[in-house]
């Protein structure tokens, strides 16, 4: 199957490198190094053929993970999968999944991959099968985004003062799963569940909405002893593909697809619209569904764009005004702009001294802003200067490029 499996960092530093079959020196990831060097930030593509060797990676976590094969019928797909479940097992083991995660479990990272693999082969892509034969302590590195500016909290904060044995840590469900009985039967029983939803919509340059999609997913973490049946109920009104006649489609909410985990008991959703399940060791996505057009409330934020020249000194000013569309007694937090550009930036500047603009690599510039209340503007006045000025490449590629604004 496959002959070397590495980690490198978003910067092409080699972190873990395992060679399985012993068909190629330790140059071999060299390619790939200076594939990463050569996007200047951008992502690698997952498949990529260099020096007759195909390199299949993921990025995650600000990592990438590759699997090294001849060229021959290596199922791509496959390959993706594995690695996915790969750094889902190293991610429940080490609690967190980053690079100074990675350095601190170097021992114990080697440890799952040769469980993992035998010659190349994949074995165990579980993380509950691997538990009894796992011997090496986790050490505990919390996963803080203080390197980007963000403060760990919830993206949407409701502002409530809980009381303070409601509250738990931000970083109560990066912790690593325990090894050994002992360490079992002593950590916490509980379980973290999160409903994650990605906005992905079309704006035209009017300000209307051209088309939308919302992938939502149930995701769970567990630290349950045991494994004990749990129950999620869902709206009784939820159908999938269509609505039958009989019931009121008005109120009604319709997915146009969903997938299920295989703990999930179908049957139970078809007839009750609940998720009975006994959940897996660790984090797993137990449940996924798609809504295609069905926007019934307006878009939480509302962006509006203009651009000058100033040939004199050489820069590009960009206007930007975001609107905050959520309630009035709730906050959203961790907001990122990410505007793309036709060619390389050199400098940027913001006249918001409050939020923070900087260039996220050679041709993408993202404006952050650590909060909004509900119903709130900002604006920001960002002057860019690019590594070279020409008035027709600008006039021409600018408005098109900063139109696909992205909220992260």
């Amino acid at each position: 199957m496959i002959s070397v499996f590495c980690a490198l960092s978003s910067i092409g530093e080699v972190i873990i490198f395992k060679d399985f079959r012993h068909q190629f020196g330790r140059n071999v990831i060299e390619p790939f190094v200076d594939e990463i060097k050569r996007k200047h930030g951008r992502r690698v593509p997952p498949i990529v053929i260099l020096e007759n060797k195909t390199y299949v990676s993921i990025y995650r976590g600000g990592l990438y993970f590759v699997a090294i094969v001849a060229v021959s019928n290596v199922s791509p797909i496959y390959l993706l999968e594995s690695l996915h479940r790969i750094s889902d097992i190293i991610q429940d083991y080490c609690g967190t999944l980053n690079v100074k995660a990675i350095r601190a479990n170097l021992f114990l990272v080697h440890e799952l991959l040769d469980e993992n693999m035998d010659y190349g082969l994949f074995q165990c892509l579980t993380t509950s099968d691997l538990r009894s034969l796992v011997h090496y302590e986790p050490v505990v590195v919390h996963n803080i985004k203080e390197e980007v500016g963000f403060s760990p909290d919830a993206i949407f904060d409701l502002g409530l003062n809980f009381l303070n044995q409601m509250q738990i840590s931000s970083n109560a469900a990066t912790k690593p799963l325990a090894i050994g009985p002992q360490k079992q039967t002593e950590q916490r029983n509980e379980i973290f569940i999160d409903v994650i939803e990605k906005l992905n919509v079309t704006i035209e340059k009017d300000g209307e909405v051209s088309t939308a999609e919302i992938h939502g997913s149930i995701r769970l973490k567990s630290f349950l002893h045991g494994s004990p049946d749990l129950k999620i109920m869902l709206n009784r009104d939820l159908f999938v593909g269509s609505i039958p006649s009989e019931y009121n489609k008005k109120g009604a909410i319709l997915l146009d697809e969903c997938c299920f985990h295989k703990c999930i008991n179908r049957e139970l959703f078809s007839s009750e619209r609940t998720l009975h399940f006994k959940p897996p060791v660790g984090e797993s996505i137990i449940f996924t569904y798609i809504l295609i057009d069905k926007l019934k409330n307006p878009l939480p934020f509302r962006i509006s764009a203009t651009k000058s020249e100033d040939s004199a000194q050489k820069t590009v000013i960009l206007n930007l005004k975001l609107k905050c569309n959520i309630p009035n007694n709730r906050r959203c937090s961790c907001i990122c702009l990410a505007i793309p550009f036709p060619y390389d930036l050199e400098s940027v500047s913001s006249s918001d001294k409050t939020s923070h603009v900087s260039v996220a690599s050679s041709r993408l510039l993202q404006w952050q802003v650590p909060f909004m209340d509900g119903g709130n503007e900002r604006a920001a006045v960002i002057k860019v200067q690019p590594d070279h000025f020409i008035c027709y490449d600008i006039s021409n590629s600018v408005i098109g490029a900063i139109r696909p604004f992205y909220i992260l």
